[in-house]
């Protein structure tokens, strides 16, 4: 017998969402991505350790670093503007075949106990390119695989997979290089067949993005892109805020490396510190679908900074590992949270023929000058020392809580934020459907004067702006 729609015995008129895990093509796109991340996380960590343990050479592993970073300045922009033009699949795919070929040929040269830094470096270059291609692809690809309402649970989940193949990834990738320098790379190749594998069998896209004109030039594409996020000034705002909060936490970072060298730690100290930062990014991506749905953006970016602003002194007089640990842990909590319900805002919002575009200039700003961080960060640590370093950047993220703080706390501010919020997704969107679970039977959820979604656990009004 049917049911009523929104009724249940016992009444309450409550719907259970169906799990993501009923979604075949979303469980097909996260492993093939958590075997892609783990590969990209085994061979990016070694690349380092193999030109250092090899050529006993500090500025030939900056060379080697800084060629791993560079696509994140260089690529972003045009690869937006190629993701949104070709099947996003497919680009998925060209990548995993690219990164699995490069890194084999580290494999080979080690196998004959050969390394060149300019065959390194070239090898982080091209890997590097091909993951920002591929990340792009992905987000992108995400909206496809699931239905709109629960999109924040997807992200959620995608993040707490990278926050947590990086808990593990760099640890792991050291001790597989203690027992031959070939066998991180060659394990990376082996997941990357894994994560080719799982694109094969995954379904195209159902609504992929318009071609543009063949007359329209790369240039213009790249401007479409950086005209939509500058025209959204609530979104661009919070894009510059947290630009500059990830320039303080790449300092953060080798900050804490010279105060462990300064104060005689082992190296491995390092590794165990960010690895509790790894924990804390975990638990706060498992976290942020429930606070996501709870909050709008914008008071996540206050709380966010506030609560930054607040912790990030304690490394001014606790120097001890244990305390540092638990300074990574927090923030990376924090972090994680952002970042799940930015990524979620950011999709949300974006026309699906823009996503690719939007998504690169998103990472650009967020990501593509954290290099600057670190290299600022040396010349201020020559300058005035570690404890001074950390009173400087702990000054920088009270100034980013307080903008952020009046910027989104402002009249307005709330208007802006629901409007964007209300912003449909592109019509004939179709997300994909539970292999083995029926949809749930009930209709769509509504929109809410506020922007939001009516609750469909509970048929009510969940209130994003406070």
């Amino acid at each position: 017998m049917r049911r009523k729609r929104g009724g249940r015995p016992g009444g309450g008129g409550r719907h259970k969402l169906p799990s993501l895990r009923s979604y075949r093509d979303f469980r097909l796109l996260w492993t093939g991505s958590a075997m892609s991340v783990m590969a990209e996380r085994c061979s990016g960590m070694a690349f380092t350790l193999l030109v250092l343990w090899h050529t006993r050479s500090e500025s030939a592993a900056g060379i080697v670093g800084f060629a791993g970073l560079l696509p994140a300045l260089l690529v972003q922009l045009p690869a937006g503007v190629l993701v949104d033009r070709l099947n996003r699949r497919r680009v998925m795919m060209v990548c995993v075949v690219v990164r699995m070929v490069a890194v084999a040929t580290v494999a080979v040269s080690l196998l004959g106990d050969t390394v060149w830094v300019w065959h390194i470096a070239l090898v982080a270059f091209v890997q590097s390119s091909m993951t920002v291609f591929y990340q792009l692809s992905e987000r992108a690809m995400v909206r496809n695989v699931v239905p709109s309402r629960q999109l924040g649970a997807a992200m959620a989940t995608n993040e707490a997979r990278s926050r947590g193949v990086n808990f593990v990834g760099h640890p792991t990738s050291g001790a597989m290089f203690g027992l031959s320098a070939w066998v991180p790379f060659l394990t990376s190749v082996a997941l990357y067949v894994g994560s080719l594998v799982t694109l094969v069998k995954l379904r195209g896209e159902r609504q992929p993005p318009r071609r543009p004109g063949t007359g329209r030039k790369m240039r213009a594409e790249v401007a479409a892109g950086l005209k939509w996020v500058w025209g959204r000034a609530y979104f661009r705002t919070a894009l510059l805020i947290i630009s500059v909060s990830n320039l303080v936490f790449q300092g953060l970072i080798l900050t804490v490396a010279v105060v462990i060298r300064e104060d005689g730690g082992a190296a491995g100290t390092i590794g165990l510190i960010m690895a509790a930062g790894g924990m804390g990014g975990l638990c706060g991506a498992l976290s942020g679908g429930w606070l996501n749905r709870r909050l709008a953006m914008r008071q996540i970016m206050v709380l966010a900074h506030t609560a930054w602003a607040v912790v990030m002194p304690t490394a001014v007089f606790f120097r001890q590992a244990p305390a540092l640990g638990a300074l990574f842990f927090i923030t990376s909590f924090i972090g994680a949270t952002v970042t799940v319900s930015g990524m979620s805002y950011q999709v949300r919002i974006t026309p699906n023929d823009m996503q690719g575009r939007v998504g690169s200039v998103v990472m650009l700003l967020v990501s593509g000058a954290s290099s600057l961080g670190a290299l600022g960060t040396g010349y201020l640590l020559e300058a005035v020392g570690s404890r001074h370093t950390v009173v400087v950047l702990s000054a920088v993220m009270a100034v980013l809580a307080l903008v952020a703080a009046v910027v989104f706390s402002r009249a307005g501010a709330a208007l802006e934020d629901r409007a964007d919020s209300m912003e449909p997704l592109d019509a004939g969107h179709s997300p994909s459907e539970p292999a083995a679970l029926p949809a749930p039977d009930a209709p769509a959820p509504a929109s809410v004067p506020d922007g939001t979604e009516a609750d469909p656990l509970n048929h009510e009004a969940r209130r994003t702006d406070g």
